[in-house]
Order: structure tokens, then C-alpha cells, then sequence
């Protein structure tokens, strides 16, 4: 029989699907353009093997199902469903695998593939192989390399990534299950397997590194097993964007297959950056703003929301200020640490301050830090920002090719903690951190995504005013000498 090549075209995606081994070798984004040298649409098929590979295990033998040639059967349902449905006998077995793809817009790149095996005895087994790689499709290539992994979900643990990087060529890592999806995913788009949410789950899935040609890995290997019940398996095929909305519709916490913040803090910088990425996709549709001005909103937001916090903070402070002498008296007159710690705290008590009232100051600065750090990990791969402009950035997941914003953020990071310091007693400790703060957030952040320079840039800057405001009641409230 001869190879022949099945075309399925959708609002989003053009799926090509192959008799040999029955499966998709070619899955094309209809949305999304290839920014690398190559151009045309995004494909997320590599060079080489296809997009999915089977080999059944019986209790006696194991055969691969990628040289077969299957017989195919297209039929098209009443709600237009294309269904292909190919058949084949494999060592005695008869084998069919359908693949249902719809061709609505809110299931995009959702594809449902049933399986059946006839004439098993005993435990048997469906082997899935998921793509050693994906095309890149970014301008920055080695990037995009560098962000290749694996995910995977255990039933009942958060989700995890593993690099290609991290899997040392030839080396294998057995994940164990019940899992309930796994997926190969690059820095925008993914292509995953999920099990059904009601049937089998995954049973577990073996990762091995791949060659290397150079420093970037850019190939792996992960074989995904399913225990065949009652003569069946059965999954579903995400292919597609990194879609935030898309990706939780598909369930079982695949939004995840990409997770925020590393093992030990996912837990936390998860929910904020699903909160974050939800806020900017509210301002961006009901506003009809671009990301770049959505962001800069969101940095002004933010600022206002903490206007009430500074003002208290302010005042704490200017009341720490007074009691210093008073303080410094209690310390001087006992000795006696238990005297002097009765006498500090009645200090406290008669002026109504508490005595962590000092620790409050650092809470204006600290507060906005977990978003900025939930943004780092946002623009490492939110495919809404990915070729965005705005004013002279021609693209705000990528670093200002120019330098302006990571300076201009740096510039009124030190503009702000110096009107923070005016009127203020002298702290040589803060005069030193507030050129060095500056400094360090710069080189921290100048090859980061400009759109996270472009949010710091725009909340100190929003800052100002606030600040101006809170030197001139300094000023006016300070206790003479």
C-alpha cells in the first residue's frame, strides 16, 4: 500500500495525517506567523519523524506501528466533525485508530483520538511517542531551544517541566504515574496528550535526552504508556498555542503545562500569574487597548492601590522619628535588660505606635515585587505578547533593542528614593542602597521582555507624584532639631 497524506483544514489549524503508522506528521497554526528566517505559518512538525508515533505491547511481543500502512475512512458528522478512522492488522491483531477533529473555534486545536484493539489476552499496552522536538518559529532560535521541555501532571501533584537542557544525551528518567497529561512544548507553542478525565490515565512516561550538536539541546525523547481496557485506549491532542483561556478550557490544570515560578515556588507564583495574565486579558478586551498601554495601566493601578498604604507607613514612621530621643533616653538609663525592655516598650504604649511599626516601611517596595516577579515568568512564554509593538518596540516579549527602558526604569527607580529620602533623618545605609537598588535592577533587567521593564518603568513613574507629596508632609511634620 502506498503512503498517502490526509489534509483536515480548520478555522485555526491544517492537519496532515499519514496511512503509515496512522499518524499526524504536519499540524500548521493558521493564526500565527513563522518569525524566523524561514517564514511562512508556524508548524509545529519537525524535520523528520512525525508528530506521534505508537507501538503496542502484548504480553508476548511488541510492535511498532510506525511502518505500518493502514487503510483509512473519512466521514464528516452533522455538527461537521471530520473523522478519519484508519485500520490495520498487526500480528494477528486488527488495530484502528480515529482521530475527530472539530471545527468550531472554541475547541481549536483539540483533536480526539479513540483506539481500538481486537483479539488481546492478557495486560496490554499502547506506547505513545511524543515529538523529539518542535520547530521553531521565533527569530531568536536559540532561545526558543532553550525553552524545549517536557511537562507532565501527576493525578495528585502540581505539574512539572524538565528541559531538554537537563536531560543528558542518552540518558533515561522514568516519571511515574497515574499522570494525566503530558506535553512537548517550546517557548509559545505546545502539543500535548491528555487522558480522559473519566477513563484511563496515563500509567507512566520515560524521558531520554537526545543528541547534541551543539551547546542547546534541541531534541528528546518521551514515551507516554496506557494500559488497554477492554480492548481500548483513547486520549486527547492539544496542538497549539500557549493560550491562556484555551489551555484551561481543555481542563485537568493543562494551563499548568507551562508552570510559573520553579517546583518549590509554583505553589505560589502560579495562582498570581493566572491572576495577572486574567487582569491584562480583562483591560486588553473590554478596554480595546494594547498590551502595551495595558501594561503601563496595570503599573498605575497598582501604585494607586498602595497609596493608602504609603500614607500610613509615612506616618509610622514620622511618629518612629519622635520617639528616638525618647527611646534612646529608656536605653540609656537601664542597664538592666529587662528593665530597659519594660521601659522601650512603655515608651510605645504611651504613644500608641507599635513597635513593629518601623518593619511597615518596607512594605510599599515589597509588595508590588511578587507581580514583577510573577511577570518575569508571564513573559517567558505568554504567546498574547509575542510580536506586540508598541511605540518604538517592534515587539514587547523581547528586550528593548535600544536600552531605553530597562535606563529610564533604573533612572526613576533612583529618582524615587531620592525624593523618599528628602527631609528625612540621615541613614547613610539608605543613601548607599538607593544607588545601588537602582544599579542592580538595570542589570537584572536589561535583557529582560520590554513589556516588564515597560510595567516597573511605568509604576515608579506613577510613583512620583505620591512620593513628592509625602517629602512635603515630612517636611512639615518633622519635630524641630
Amino acid at each position: 500500500m502506498a503512503t498517502e497524506t490526509t489534509t483536515v483544514i480548520t478555522p485555526k489549524a491544517i492537519y496532515k495525517f499519514s496511512n503509515l503508522g496512522a499518524v499526524p506528521v504536519s499540524i500548521v497554526m493558521r493564526d500565527y506567523v513563522n518569525r524566523s528566517s524561514s517564514g511562512g505559518l508556524v508548524d509545529l512538525a519537525a524535520e523528520g519523524p512525525p508528530l506521534l508515533g505508537y507501538r503496542l505491547v502484548t504480553p508476548t511481543d511488541t510492535a511498532d506501528l510506525s511502518r505500518v500502512p493502514f487503510a483509512l475512512s473519512r466521514t464528516k458528522s452533522a455538527k461537521g466533525e471530520d473523522s478519519l478512522t484508519y485500520t490495520a492488522s498487526v500480528k494477528g491483531h486488527a488495530v484502528s485508530i480515529a482521530y475527530t477533529i472539530p471545527q468550531d473555534t472554541v475547541a481549536s486545536y483539540a483533536v480526539g483520538v479513540k483506539g481500538h484493539v481486537q483479539g488481546l489476552s492478557g495486560q496490554s499496552y499502547m506506547l505513545m511517542e511524543l515529538p523529539r522536538t518542535l520547530r521553531s518559529a521565533e527569530a531568536d532560535t536559540i532561545a526558543d531551544h532553550r525553552s524545549l521541555a517536557y511537562s507532565f501532571k501527576p493525578e495528585r501533584d502540581h505539574a512539572r517541566s524538565v528541559l531538554f537542557g537537563s536531560l543528558d544525551p542518552g540518558d533515561k528518567t522514568l516519571e511515574p504515574g497515574p499522570l494525566s497529561w503530558v506535553a512537548v512544548k517550546s517557548k509559545y507553542f505546545v502539543m500535548g496528550i491528555l487522558a480522559p478525565s473519566k477513563g484511563t490515565l496515563f500509567s507512566e512516561v520515560t524521558l531520554m535526552g537526545g543528541p547534541r550538536t551543539s551547546k542547546v539541546a534541541t531534541t528528546g525523547a518521551a514515551t507516554v504508556v496506557q494500559e488497554i481496557k477492554n480492548n481500548s485506549f483513547g486520549f486527547d491532542i492539544y496542538a497549539g498555542p500557549q493560550e491562556s483561556q484555551r489551555l484551561v478550557r481543555m481542563g485537568q490544570d493543562f494551563d499548568h503545562v507551562n508552570p510559573y515560578g520553579w517546583r518549590f515556588l509554583q505553589s505560589v507564583v502560579h495562582p498570581i500569574a493566572s491572576k495577572v495574565i486574567q487582569a491584562l486579558l480583562w483591560m486588553h478586551n473590554r478596554l480595546n487597548l494594547t498590551y502595551g498601554w495595558v501594561l503601563v495601566i496595570l503599573g498605575v493601578l497598582v501604585r494607586l492601590a498602595l497609596w493608602p498604604l504609603n500614607q500610613s507607613t509615612m506616618r509610622s514612621s514620622l511618629k518612629m522619628q519622635e520617639l528616638q530621643p525618647k527611646l534612646a533616653a529608656a536605653q540609656k538609663k537601664y542597664k538592666d535588660p529587662v528593665q530597659q525592655r519594660e521601659a522601650i516598650m512603655k515608651v510605645y504604649q504611651e504613644a500608641g505606635v507599635s513597635p513593629f511599626a518601623g518593619l511597615t516601611g518596607c512594605l510599599p517596595a515589597l509588595i508590588p515585587m511578587p507581580i514583577l516577579f510573577a511577570l518575569f515568568f508571564v513573559f517567558q512564554n505568554t504567546i498574547e505578547f509575542r510580536g506586540v509593538p508598541f511605540l518604538w518596540l517592534h515587539d514587547i516579549s523581547i528586550k528593548d533593542p535600544l536600552y531605553i527602558l530597562p535606563l529610564l526604569m533604573g533612572a526613576s527607580m533612583y529618582l524615587l528614593s531620592w525624593i523618599g529620602m528628602r527631609n528625612a533623618p540621615p541613614n547613610p545605609q539608605a543613601k548607599m542602597m538607593s544607588y545601588m537598588f537602582p544599579v542592580m535592577m538595570t542589570v537584572v533587567l536589561i535583557n529582560m521582555a520590554s513589556g516588564l521593564n515597560l510595567y516597573y518603568t511605568a509604576q515608579n513613574i506613577a510613583a512620583l507624584p505620591q512620593q513628592w507629596l509625602l517629602a512635603r508632609e515630612r517636611a512639615k511634620m518633622r519635630p524641630s532639631g
